[in-house]
């Protein structure tokens, strides 16, 4: 008859002996309770006539004796001890599991051998040698002898056999096991209790046949599960550490509930929680999100990012931008969750976006790095790393400004009709290895018009007395370095006459006619200010006195021939001037001086003419 190879077991130490027999003791707890229940229900159902009171009284005697007898064998101090005591026990087993057949009606309750199966299965699972076919051998003979005791008609054919103490122990066992009407009016034949021996010893050595090379194949599964779960383990350890260490806040949930499963250190960190207050907590229950719907929405959906998620610690506000993606392992859908830190970066971006000026970075390669909210409403859509080239607004923005000259901090541009002074700042950025150029636009447009107002005269829209005096002290400072200049003083003829006659109204028409008309006769770069009343000066800028002398000449043959209308008639308009040169060596006061003496001495000769001191 061929065996089964015997398991090599890696450990065969006292300790390993003592936590298979503590598998041992448990298994025959479970099944002396499992086949008590199996019992107890045909029982409550009268489909077995039986004393069960008296049956769970011997189950409770031998789990009792069974359990005494393994509390001493725990102080076995040697492994053959240990062995031989399992080895009994499971002997005793048997037996007992015999007695139990027996009192439930034995031949009359065949189904009740599967239970004998148990046994011989453990021995080949937890024990060594040939102690499963031992087993199984044990469980055919005693099954057999109860049989034997309680079937006249077996104990018949062994008393036909030449062997005289065969049939003595089959007498006796007669006398001690009669047998137990389990099931009312349940008859019997010899060949059928003949037959049900045989089955039963056929698969009781099959079992014990095939337990062993099961055996042996678990303990051959068992390793290689091992190894897997150690590689499993290494694997699972490396991952969280590797997550631990994330210096942004991670964070990995279960999809379906949003419990956390896994964290990193910097999330416990920035969330002001400690690992052991998170067991049973969802992301939600951690992190306060302003737009806690917004976040729900998106992490439904199998990745992406959210840009600037406003979130509370405790009291604090902060803003990251969630990235996540899910995952599947073994089933089970998970999601990964980051936090990337914009905090200040989003009050840095919103403080730039507040401005109304626009504001750029371009790299040294001619890309935009950065741009501002209002510099996106001039320019249009501008994004990180566009070519500058294609906008052409802002092409010709930075080829004006690389005509510039680089000393100069500042340049005034017109852009969409208004005026800006550019400002450039070349810096080195992080992460740039050549040179950026910050651009700053800001736009003068309210400046401009503030400083008109300020400088200009209400009525006539002449340059006022204050705008008069300062440019008067830089073109004479401009004369000193050779430049011409000349100064005249002009006043109204008769204009006392004119708001005594036909009132202020007509005067201030006067001057408004006679404004329009000097302005019209002057270049660009020439200053007209009102000084007071009727009072005017001209600076002629880059002028001698017989270019200014003519300019002068020309308004007045303007204004007799045009004259000035008021309540529906023209009337002639005359006015007497004094003109004078700036010398070498003139300052302001000098130069005045002899401006006054010469319209003086205009008014003097008849008025309505020009007097000039050279």
């Amino acid at each position: 008859m061929p065996t089964a190879a015997p398991i090599t077991r890696p450990y065969e130490s006292l300790s390993s002996l003592l936590e298979r027999k503590r598998m041992i003791d448990g298994a025959w707890v479970i099944c002396l309770t499992v086949v008590l229940g199996a019992v107890t229900i045909p029982w409550f159902l009268h489909a077995l006539d039986i004393n069960l009171v008296h049956v769970a009284f011997w189950v409770f005697a031998y789990v009792v004796a069974h359990l005494g007898f393994s509390a001493a064998t725990d102080r076995l101090g040697t492994s053959a001890a240990v062995a031989m005591a399992l080895r009994a026990m499971l002997l005793c087993g048997v037996a007992f599991l015999t007695f139990f057949w027996h009192l439930v009606g034995g031949l009359q309750n065949p189904m009740f051998l599967a239970v004998f199966t148990l046994p011989v299965i453990m021995s080949g699972v937890l024990m060594t040698g040939a102690q499963t076919l031992v087993t199984a051998l044990g469980s055919v003979l005693l099954v057999t002898m109860v049989a034997v005791s309680e079937s006249p008609d077996l104990r018949w054919y062994v008393a036909q056999m030449t062997v005289p103490w065969i049939a003595s122990i089959a007498a006796a066992g007669g006398s001690l096991l009669p047998p137990v009407r389990a099931v009312p009016g349940f008859e019997s034949s010899p060949t059928y209790e003949f037959t049900l021996l045989v089955l039963f010893a056929a698969v009781q050595l099959t079992v014990a046949f095939l337990s062993r090379p099961l055996a042996v194949l678990l303990v051959r599964v068992n390793g290689r599960l091992e190894v897997s779960g150690k590689l499993l383990t290494e694997v699972q350890g490396l991952f969280h550490a590797v997550l631990r260490a994330e210096p942004d806040p991670a964070v990995i949930i279960y999809a379906d509930s949003g419990q956390i499963v896994q964290a990193s250190d910097s999330f416990f960190t920035r969330m002001l929680v400690r690992p052991s207050e998170m067991a049973g907590r969802g992301l939600f229950d951690v992190v306060q999100f302003e737009q806690a719907e917004r976040v729900r929405a998106a992490l439904s959906t199998q990745s992406g990012d959210l840009p600037f998620c406003v979130y509370r610690v405790h009291e604090e506000t902060r803003i990251a931008n969630v990235y996540f993606y899910r995952t599947e392992h073994h089933g089970v859908n998970y999601i990964y969750i980051g936090l990337q830190e914009v905090t200040e970066l989003y009050y840095l971006h919103s403080a730039f976006d507040a401005l109304e000026d626009p504001l750029m970075v371009v790299a040294s390669d001619a890309r935009l790095q950065y741009a501002n909210r209002p510099a996106r409403a001039i320019f249009g859509d501008l994004y990180f790393g566009m070519e500058i080239a294609s906008v052409p607004k802002l092409q010709a923005l930075f080829e004006r400004l690389g005509d510039t000259d680089e000393s100069q901090d500042d340049s005034s541009r017109i852009i969409d009709g208004q005026p800006y002074d550019v400002q450039r700042l070349v810096a080195h950025l992080p992460g740039e290895a050549t040179a950026c150029t910050v651009v700053w636009l800001h736009c003068v447009a309210k400046e401009r018009a503030l400083f008109e107002q300020a400088v200009r005269d209400p009525l006539t829209g002449a340059y006022n007395r204050r705008y008069f005096d300062d440019a008067l002290a830089r073109h004479v400072a401009s004369s000193r370095a050779g430049r011409q200049l000349a100064c005249a003083y002009c006043d109204l003829d008769y204009f006392k006459s004119i708001n005594d006659q036909w009132g202020h109204a007509a005067g201030d028409a006067a001057i408004v006619a006679f404004a329009r008309t000097v302005t019209g006769q002057l270049r660009a770069v020439d200053v007209f200010a009102r000084l007071g009343g009727d009072e005017f000066a001209i600076l002629f800028v880059n002028c001698d006195l017989d270019v200014a002398e003519a300019a002068l000449t020309r308004i007045r043959t303007t204004l007799q021939t045009e004259g000035w209308s008021f309540d529906g008639q023209t009337r002639p308009l005359s006015f007497s001037s004094g003109l004078a040169v700036c010398r070498p060596g003139d300052d302001v006061e000098h130069l005045l001086q002899r401006t006054d003496k010469a319209v003086y001495a205009a008014k003097a000769a008849g008025k309505g003419r020009t007097a000039t001191e050279s």
